[in-house]
């Protein structure tokens, strides 16, 4: 049984008058099927607009699609809202800031996650239960985050508080963990080592896991499978053996078979 059922999901953006007078519609994504099992980890890949961030959004509730189907254990989640998707569903941004509050302490931030999804009910924030759990989790990130619970969020570093976020993202070790682009902001060093740190996080806690990536060797040496998306569509869906011994140039090739195009983007080439 898949854990992540996607069928015939399409969603279209209005983007206000053409030229021609007519109101101009932009399709995000187009015909999208896809299915996982437990424990996949997927790289998703492809140009500036293929619709991969607005996949991601779907799944996670920010927009309902125009028309499709998603279920997730086998229960039809399409038009769940997002809060009610929660404590399923975790997520980190390109962003460090979207997935934490600046402004509350790394272990308040910890208390909000270990919530998540939970009913609300009047008790103290943290615990002191709470505080040897959540040593133990920042331990885990070998930055010496155990040390500084009581630190206002907003004095970290890009790369600390990224981590922090996908730590988390995965503490209550969701049914499925949405990373979008989580690395692409922050200087080379710091995302190979949060990077690897997502490797751990997944490997350890048997997620499963939808990365979003604009770095082709990530795409191919980071999860078990991975797809490309172009103008809203999967055109390549490659994981096992055939995944194993592809290169980057393998991978641009089976584009340019697929579209009958070189795919040309700067940020994709160079990374």
């Amino acid at each position: 049984m898949y854990m992540l059922r996607i069928q015939g999901l399409n969603k279209s953006f209005y983007t206000g008058s053409s030229g021609d007078g007519m109101n101009g519609e932009k399709v995000a994504v187009r015909g999208v099927n896809l299915s996982l099992r437990e424990g996949d980890f997927v790289t998703v890949i492809g140009s500036n607009g293929a619709g991969k961030s607005t996949l991601l959004n779907i799944i996670a509730g920010v927009y309902y699609p125009d028309s499709g189907t998603i279920y997730l254990d086998g229960k039809d989640i399409t038009r769940l809202p997002e809060y009610r998707r929660a404590g399923s569903i975790g997520r980190v941004f390109q962003n460090p800031g979207h997935g934490t509050a600046g402004s509350m302490t790394i272990e308040e931030n910890l208390a909000m996650a270990l919530r998540r999804g939970k009913p609300r009910r009047l008790a103290r924030g943290v615990t002191e239960s709470d505080r040897k759990l959540f040593r133990d989790y920042l331990c885990l990130l070998d930055l010496g985050l155990e040390k500084r619970l009581t630190d206002p969020v907003r004095l970290l570093s890009g790369g600390q508080r990224q981590a922090l976020a996908l730590l988390m993202a995965a503490m209550t070790r969701p049914r499925l963990l949405l990373l979008d682009e989580h690395t692409a902001s922050l200087d080379p060093k710091t995302a190979e080592h949060i990077l690897n740190l997502t490797c751990k996080i997944v490997a350890q806690n048997r997620l499963t896991a939808i990365m979003v990536t604009h770095n082709l060797m990530h795409a191919l040496n980071v999860g078990s499978r991975t797809l490309m998306m172009h103008e809203g569509e999967i055109i390549l869906d490659v994981s096992g053996s055939e995944r194993a011994g592809m290169t980057v140039e393998d991978l641009l090739d089976k584009f340019a078979k697929v579209r009958g195009e070189r795919l040309v983007e700067d940020r994709l080439l160079l990374a």
